[in-house]
Formats: structure tokens, sequence, C-alpha cells
């Protein structure tokens, strides 16, 4: 029901979790998920979800502890989407679950997930990143995946997906 961060790797998932931050871990992504993004990627071997928690909120919009503005933009997105109150409590709960790295500044985050790709990168080479909001499966938007080189996702961390539209990383 929040952000999800999906990445088709040509790495197995042993691999990739190997690379990953302290607080980022990968699960496999649903059979359709993992179906749907391969084709932007036929290479790939491995779809994860990247997560902190049991969501990638973290790695997007960031938690804030004392205000919870994330919560609010969360609950925003929900409205627009014209989900019930008592729906948007339950994803509110699975939204806090399980994160105990919350305290960390997005830019942080930014920095850590960056390092990532560009270990991710040396070692694998192009790989795709997909960003959905939201309940159900992937949906990306028609046409080709954008492409963006390495030295963008260092440079402008944070700024270099956009939600909804399937992304290649290459050196």
């Amino acid at each position: 029901m929040c952000y999800l961060l999906y990445m088709a790797s040509p790495l197995t998932l042993s691999e990739v979790r190997s690379m990953l931050p302290p607080g980022i871990t990968a699960d496999l992504a649903l059979p359709e998920d993992q179906q749907a993004l391969r084709a932007y990627l036929p290479a790939a071997r491995t779809v994860v979800r990247l997560l902190s928690g049991s969501c990638s909120c973290n790695l997007v919009i960031g938690r804030d502890a004392g205000e919870r503005s994330e919560e609010r933009h969360l609950r925003a997105r929900w409205f627009e989407r014209g989900m019930p109150r008592a729906a948007m409590i339950d994803a509110l709960y699975e939204h806090r679950k399980g994160a105990p790295y919350w305290r960390e500044p997005l830019a942080a985050w930014h920095e850590a997930l960056a390092g990532f790709i560009a270990e991710h990168a040396r070692n694998a080479g192009p790989t795709l990143y997909y960003l959905h909001f939201g309940p159900g499966h992937v949906a990306p938007k028609p046409g080709p995946p954008a492409e963006v080189p390495l030295a963008d996702t260092r440079a402008r961390p944070g700024a270099w997906l956009q939600e909804g539209r399937p992304t290649v990383v290459s050196r």
C-alpha cells in the first residue's frame, strides 16, 4: 500500500543481499511483477523489492517520528485513490511495522541507496529499477525504460528515479 522499489538484476538474490547496506533488505517480487519487469530487462535473473521495514518509504519519502509528515503524504495519496478510511488505518499499520531505521534522515537513505546501486553496477552491469506506489501489481507506463547513467544516481540521489517508469542504470 506504500511505496515499493523494485530492482531487476542479472545477479542472484543472495548476491544482491550480500551488497545491501544496513537497514535495506531484498525480498523476491511476486511472479506477476517479476514477469512484467523482466520484459524491460531480459538479462535479469532476479526481481526483488528493496525494503526498509515492510515498504520502501524510507528510501523515497523518509520518516518523521515527531510530525509524521510521511504519513500525511501517504494518507493524501491514498485518499486520491479513493481508499476507505479503515483500509488506510490498516495500511498505516503495515507502513509502521518493522521499520527500525526510521530515524535516519532521507538524505542518508538516498546516499546508502546510491552506494548500493554503484556497487551493484560494478558487479552486474545494467540493472532495472522501478518505483511503484499503492496496492496491486506493477503497471509500468508504456514505452521504453528511461536510461540513467550511474553517475546521475550519485549526483542526484533521490531525484533520478521517476515513479511508474522503469529505469535502467548502467555504467
